[in-house]
């Protein structure tokens, strides 16, 4: 069995969570690599995919909407997953929801198997001048939110998934 885990990163949390998760794989006996989609991955030479992307002002990484578009047809032919990276996720008060998860879930044809929105950081020094001029307005805490225990939890649930 082998598990591609595309991701497209901003500031490198959504990495960490990617690399994260493909560890937790490997320990539950799959075969598992993240990879940038940068990189330009194709899905076509794994078994599954997961699809990892930060969430930047409401958004998706537009690279791994593009890259989802592009593998549209491939990603509907194996177990696919879906997780988001974003500082607004420790938000208590969205109850794990993501804005962006559900626009970009909407806006294609596949069905993921698994889908979950993380907390991911909010560290000014990463995040470029326009933006960080948004969030200080809008009063957004700063800070390294990501949970990696939870990045393993969901691993550790989803391999079985993953593999059917």
């Amino acid at each position: 069995m082998t598990v591609l885990i595309a991701y497209a990163t901003h500031s490198g949390a959504t990495r960490t969570l990617a690399e994260t998760l493909a560890a937790t794989l490997v320990e539950e006996g799959i075969a598992a690599s993240a990879v940038d989609i940068a990189e330009g991955p194709d899905p076509s030479a794994y078994e599954a995919v997961v699809l990892g992307s930060g969430v930047r002002v409401e958004s998706v990484e537009k690279s791994a909407a593009a890259w989802a578009t592009r593998h549209e047809s491939v990603l509907g032919q194996r177990p696919f997953a879906f997780f988001s990276c974003s500082g607004s996720a420790s938000d208590p008060a969205k109850g794990g929801k993501q804005k962006a998860t559900d626009a970009f879930l909407s806006a294609h044809a596949v069905t993921p198997i698994a889908v979950k929105n993380f907390p991911g950081w909010v560290l000014m020094d990463r995040i470029p001048v326009h933006e960080r001029l948004l969030l200080k307005s809008m009063r957004t805490p700063t800070g390294d939110f990501r949970d990696l225990p939870a990045v393993q939890a969901w691993g550790r649930e989803i391999a079985p998934l993953l593999t059917a």
